[in-house]
């Protein structure tokens, strides 16, 4: 039981340390490496002691350790995959509200979907797959960048204007 809550605690509480502590961060600044010997210094710093032939505190190894900094990792990136999309909606968030009252899954019959208005055919040659108002807002922001950067803002020749 212990385990147990000790995993739900370092579910919780680890990603919350390692942004503040600048774990996620990137660019010049050198983030601490989150790897086994980064866990096991975080459990140090709460009272544990890495397990080993009948010392230390319980279920506190180095496999244990690895695989909470594997976790920790991949809920970082992924943090990070998530503001960029956030960025990317909020980017394209006005030409939606001009578009399409800002409904992103916007289907009125008139042969363009979604909040961003594409038509299949352009829809389709800029990468996207199935229909464009069933997608997600950040993947139909996705298909408008690739069309802003080949044709810029001229495929919303009125909403283009509330770009960004």
């Amino acid at each position: 039981m212990r385990r147990i809550l000790l995993l739900a605690l370092l579910t919780l509480a680890l990603p919350t340390v390692a942004l503040a502590t600048g774990a996620g961060a990137s660019g010049a600044e050198r983030a601490p490496a989150i790897n086994a010997e980064y866990m096991a210094r975080y459990h140090a710093n709460h009272g544990h002691s890495q397990y080993l032939g009948g010392r230390g505190t319980e279920g506190h190894t180095w496999a244990v350790y690895k695989a909470e900094a594997r976790r920790l990792r991949a809920y970082l990136r992924q943090v990070e995959i998530n503001r960029q999309r956030r960025a990317l909606v909020a980017r394209w968030q006005g030409v939606a509200d001009c578009e399409a009252g800002g409904n992103w899954h916007i289907n009125t019959g008139n042969g363009h979907y979604g909040g961003l208005q594409f038509s299949i055919g352009t829809w389709e040659a800029y990468g996207g797959s199935g229909m464009p108002h069933q997608q997600a807002a950040w993947k139909q922001a996705q298909v408008a960048e690739r069309v802003r950067n080949d044709t810029g803002l001229g495929a919303w020749p009125h909403c283009g204007a509330h770009y960004g």
